[in-house]
C-alpha cells in the first residue's frame, strides 16, 4: 500500500478566494518575496486520483498550504477546508485522508473547530507550520495546541513557513526563501523542538515534519556533538538528544524524489519513522508521472521489504489509524 501523506489540495472556492484564476499558475508575494505558488489542479479532485492512478498511489493525505494568521477569516477559511474535505473524504474514504489546518495562535474558538474537525468531521490529524509568524515552534503560547492535539491522540504534521521570519539573509532576488530557507526553518524548527522540551512536557505528542526535516541528517553528527559528547547546551533535555529524534516522523516530500536525499536520510533515520510524499501538485507538476519513478526507486532502496513497505505506507497507516 502507497499512502501519500504530503499532498496538496485546496477546495475551489478557496482558491478563487485566493486570487487564483481558471487553468493558471499563480504566485503570491509577501514584502517582495514569493510566498507561494497556486497550481490550478490544487482544486480538481479528479485530476488527483486520475495522476494517484497512473502512478501507484492507494491513498492521499490531503492539507492545505495552511494559514499561519490568527484572525477570524483565516479560522474562517479552516472551517470551509475542513468541511469540503470531509465531504470528499466521505466520497472517496480509501482514496482520501484529511489533516486539519488551525491558526495556531486562534484561541479556543481554533481549538473548537479542531474538536469539530476531528471527533465530528472524522479528519485524521492537523497541519502548521515549522513558525507562526517568526513564533517558534517551542514557544510555550503553543502548548494549548499541544494539549489538545495530545488529546485527541492524532498526529500533527509541520509543513514549511512560507515566508521565514529571522532569516532576513534570504532577502535577495534569488528565491532562496523557498528553495533554501523552508529547509533551514525545518532544520530549526526540529531541533528547537527537541531541545526545549516539548517532548518531555508532551510524552504522547506524534509530529511529523515534511521535507525529511529539511534534510537535518547531512548535519545530525554536528548536533550530536554539539549537544551529546559537549554537554546538554541549556536544553530542557532529560535523555539523550538521539532519544527525542528517534521519536519524530519525517515525510520524504520536497525534494522531487531525489534519492541522495532518501539515502542520506536513512543513515539517521529509522526506516520506521519515514513516511512517503510528494507534495503534489506543488512538486511534479511538470510531469507528475515522474512520481512512477520515485516510487519505484524506493522499492529498489536495498534494504528489508518490510522496512520499505513502512515507508512507503505502513507507517502512515499506523500514525492515522487506518
Amino acid at each position: 500500500m502507497v499512502i501519500d501523506w504530503e499532498h496538496h489540495y485546496l477546495p475551489e472556492e478557496l482558491w478563487v478566494e485566493k486570487g487564483g484564476r481558471k487553468a493558471e499558475r499563480t504566485t503570491f508575494f509577501e514584502h517582495g518575496r514569493p510566498r507561494g505558488t497556486l497550481n490550478p489542479e490544487l482544486y480538481d479532485a479528479e485530476e488527483h486520483l486520475r495522476i494517484m492512478d497512473a502512478v501507484g498511489i492507494d491513498t492521499a493525505v490531503l492539507s492545505m498550504a495552511v494559514t499561519q494568521d490568527n484572525t477570524e477569516p483565516a479560522l474562517e477559511e479552516c472551517i470551509i477546508w475542513d468541511d469540503r474535505v470531509a465531504e470528499l473524504v466521505k466520497k472517496y474514504p480509501k482514496r482520501f485522508v484529511g489533516l486539519a489546518p488551525i491558526p495556531p495562535l486562534g484561541g479556543e474558538k481554533a481549538l473548537a473547530e479542531l474538536d469539530r474537525a476531528i471527533g465530528s468531521l472524522g479528519l485524521k490529524g492537523v497541519v502548521i507550520r515549522s513558525q507562526v509568524r517568526g513564533l517558534p515552534l517551542d514557544s510555550q503560547q503553543l502548548y494549548p495546541l499541544y494539549k489538545k492535539v495530545s488529546a485527541l491522540s492524532v498526529p500533527i504534521f509541520i509543513h514549511p513557513s512560507g515566508v521565514q521570519s529571522g532569516f532576513s539573509i534570504l532577502d535577495a532576488a534569488y528565491d532562496l526563501g523557498r528553495s533554501l530557507g523552508r529547509e533551514i526553518d525545518l532544520q530549526v524548527a526540529t531541533t528547537r523542538i527537541i531541545l526545549s522540551g516539548v517532548l518531555e512536557d508532551f510524552p504522547d505528542l506524534r509530529l511529523v515534519i515534511s521535507h525529511l526535516g529539511g534534510g537535518i541528517s547531512a548535519v545530525k553528527e554536528r548536533i550530536d556533538y554539539y549537544f551529546g559528547e559537549r554537554g546538554m547546551k541549556g536544553s530542557r533535555m532529560s535523555m539523550p538528544f538521539q532519544y527525542y529524534f528517534d521519536k519524530l516522523y519525517f515525510d520524504m516530500a520536497g525534494f522531487r524524489g531525489g534519492m541522495k536525499a532518501v539515502q542520506c536520510a536513512l543513515t539517521t533515520i529509522q526506516p520506521s519513522r519515514l513516511v512517503f510524499g510528494t507534495d503534489y501538485p506543488q512538486n511534479f507538476i511538470e510531469n507528475p508521472l515522474e512520481i512512477k519513478s520515485y516510487i519505484d526507486h524506493l522499492k529498489a532502496l536495498e534494504i528489508d521489504e518490510e522496512s520499505k513497505a513502512l515507508m512507503l505506507g505502513g507507517n502512515a497507516r499506523r500514525l492515522l489509524g487506518l
